[in-house]
């Protein structure tokens, strides 16, 4: 890798990253197509909610800067209401009422999904999942990481803030243990490479995060080693999985940061679900930059304008301006 990314860069490249990682994984798996082969990559549940999740951290961040407290778990929480309302779900009587956002009236964001995932009910539930009482415990996927992944991009913040958002952001949707830890270890990984550690440093960090916790989950540790998948337990669930092939696959990139480099990795990736892809774009495009994204997938994602946006107002809100 010849040049050190902005932070800047670096803001965007995560959210870019993630994103047409994921469409591309869902392209290939043909779970985004809608009818004819138009080229075109459609942002998925995990890229719609990571913007979403982006969003609501500007909002708390913009509301900071003017002394306001913002309740960041409640941000986070109306901004999934108002995705799951763009989604075409009845929201019960007793959600609160969530102000509409910008981001609602984009179509690539709130294009309806051909396939609702299941974790969708836990926000359709119109409880509000905590830490101390999470919603969904019955679901083990990784899709609750993927969408935290932006948590960890506030330069500056301390780890243990980064673990909180972590948790609570999971929380909403996600309640087993290897799911919240999984978005743990991604939020606190993507925090690492932003300050610019290289990937292997920044995983080691995330490691050290979820070993450090009063209760890790051992599948969780295991799949931050950069192992295969194969060499977890044959009963880790789809949240460790995920997360040992998208770890993997980001650190099989080496360091060269180029866009080539970067494709490869994300296809194999996708060989294990969006999920794992999203969450090496999310890792490569925070160390690299957002340039390390191929052009052709970046001209090719519906929605890339948003994610440029969104990233610039992050960086702004977070005092980025490097």
């Amino acid at each position: 890798m010849t040049r050190t990314p902005s932070t800047r860069s670096r803001i965007h490249g995560c959210l870019l990253g993630l994103a047409t990682a994921e469409a591309v994984a869902l392209r290939h798996r043909g779970a985004a197509r809608d009818g004819a082969d138009d080229g075109v990559l459609r942002l998925g549940a995990d890229g719609q909610l990571a913007l979403y999740t982006a969003d609501a951290l500007v909002q708390v961040l913009e509301w900071a800067n003017e002394g306001v407290y913002a309740d960041q778990a409640a941000t986070l929480w109306l901004a999934g209401l108002r995705w799951a309302a763009v989604q075409g779900v009845e929201l019960p009587s007793s959600a609160p009422p969530a102000p509409p956002r910008w981001i609602d009236t984009e179509p690539s964001v709130a294009r309806p999904l051909p396939v609702r995932p299941a974790w969708l009910a836990s926000l359709a539930s119109g409880e509000m999942g905590t830490a101390a009482r999470p919603l969904g415990p019955e679901f083990d996927d990784a899709a609750a990481a993927a969408r935290t992944a932006p948590l960890g991009l506030v330069p500056g913040t301390p780890s243990s803030a980064v673990l909180t958002m972590a948790v609570d952001g999971a929380s909403l949707t996600h309640g087993h243990p290897d799911a919240v830890q999984a978005s743990i270890a991604l939020a606190q990984a993507v925090h690492a490479a932003l300050a610019g550690s290289p990937l292997g440093g920044a995983v080691d960090a995330a490691r050290g995060a979820i070993a450090g916790l009063r209760s890790p989950e051992q599948d969780i540790v295991d799949a931050l080693t950069g192992n295969s998948s194969e060499k977890l337990r044959p009963e880790a669930g789809q949240a460790a999985l995920s997360l040992a092939e998208g770890v993997r696959a980001a650190l099989s990139a080496g360091q060269e940061g180029d866009a080539g480099v970067f494709e490869k990795s994300v296809v194999r990736a996708s060989e294990a679900g969006p999920d794992a892809a999203a969450i090496t774009g999310a890792l490569l495009g925070t160390a690299w930059g957002h340039e390390a994204v191929p052009a052709e997938w970046s001209a090719r994602l519906e929605g890339a304008h948003v994610v440029a946006r969104l990233a610039a107002m992050l960086a702004d809100a977070a005092g980025a301006f490097d």
